[in-house]
């Protein structure tokens, strides 16, 4: 029998907005998070979890995307959140799209794999459980010196059972390096900058030398890249890799061509979705946002799908690597179903934008 994902369990109505939509994502940058209430109340720790060579308090974080800086990892760590990853870099500064960036949508059911809805904005909505919204920022990045040093701030935070993943890509032709060169090249600097894990982007970017899609949909490009990073970093730090969901036998193929060069693979980030007003203009301001990647409660399905997918191909495969799972996680009970479907570790992003308590109530649930 499949997972209930109708709205039966709403209980969290929306009280924060600590990214602001409402605001420019420098603004969110520099003065969020926004949030005035408590701190939350941990239990205590009775059991911890391995990953790699740490010990963690728990399988539970928050993906690339919402902690900007290390003012939003040092928040969400104090939180209750053991594994913040930090927002993708690049190796040069890249500006982000206008805003706004986030839009709320309520797509009439989850979102599938192949489908790309036509999506209707709407109100801000009551329960955590509805959110489902637009992520269109365009990987931004300040530039390399800002990260680095901020990177080493950002780790300095965390308390003890707490790992910080710094996530970053390749941007073709920067330095005057093309695409894979550029990824390896930010891959060093990443370590350099304190990096003790790091999450390569595969699913923003788009694939080069005159092939259609994404990096994550070709074996053959995303195995280059991995290879070359791996090359550059060395065996000694954990890599992993961020991509979408797939049929089933494309997923197996990108899987296998990565699997001598990575030791983790998370997914997935968003689906597609084309964005407008109640009266039929684009929602999102500028050329090429009519679609835009859709995060929050109508990717559960597919997210879910991705894991249990990514298991099967990982048994088959005598694979040795640790499944994230990211995408649609809204509650504590959320986070439990993706681990239970054979994730390692679990992360949530639109759902900690405006509820800080997520964590706290996934420990609460764990006692």
């Amino acid at each position: 029998m499949g997972l209930d994902y109708s709205l039966a369990r709403m209980k969290h109505p929306i009280k924060y907005d600590l990214y602001d939509a409402n605001k420019s994502y420098e603004e969110n940058y520099s003065d969020g998070p926004f949030f005035s209430g408590p701190k939350a109340e941990r239990p205590e720790v009775k059991h911890k979890i391995k990953l790699w060579n740490w010990e963690l308090n728990s399988p539970i974080g928050i993906p690339a995307g919402p902690l900007l800086n290390s003012n939003w990892i040092k928040f969400y760590a104090q939180m209750g959140f053991d594994i913040p990853v930090y927002k993708t870099v690049r190796s040069v500064a890249h500006p982000s799209h206008p805003a706004p960036n986030c839009v709320y949508v309520n797509p009439a059911q989850q979102i599938q794999l192949g489908e790309k809805p036509q999506l209707i904005t709407v109100p801000k909505p009551e329960f955590l459980e509805e959110l489902t919204i637009t992520n269109s920022f365009g990987v931004p990045s300040k530039p390399s010196q800002t990260w680095m040093e901020d990177v080493k701030i950002a780790n300095e935070s965390l308390g003890d059972g707490q790992i910080m993943i710094l996530s970053f890509m390749g941007t073709d032709g920067a330095g005057g390096r093309d695409l894979i060169a550029d990824y390896a090249f930010t891959a060093a600097m990443a370590v350099d900058a304190g990096g003790k894990i790091l999450e390569t982007n595969y699913s923003c970017p788009n694939l080069c030398g005159g092939k259609a899609g994404a990096i994550y949909q070709d074996p053959d490009s995303s195995s280059q890249i991995s290879k070359a990073i791996r090359n550059e970093i060395g065996s000694s730090t954990p890599f992993m890799i961020k991509i979408g969901n797939l049929p089933y036998e494309q997923l197996k193929e990108v899987v296998k061509a990565n699997l001598p060069f990575v030791d983790g693979i998370a997914g997935i980030n968003t689906m597609p979705g084309e964005v407008r007003n109640p009266d039929g203009t684009q929602a999102l301001p500028g050329e090429g946002r009519l679609s835009s990647g859709i995060c929050g409660s109508k990717i559960k399905a597919v997210s879910q799908d991705f894991v249990e997918k990514l298991v099967q191909i990982k048994k088959e495969l005598n694979g040795d690597f640790v499944i994230c799972g990211v995408g649609g996680i809204m509650t504590a009970e959320d986070f439990t179903e993706r681990l239970n479907a054979g994730a390692d570790i679990a992360m949530s992003a639109t759902a900690i934008m405006w509820d800080p308590y997520l964590a706290q109530r996934y420990h609460e649930s764990m006692i």
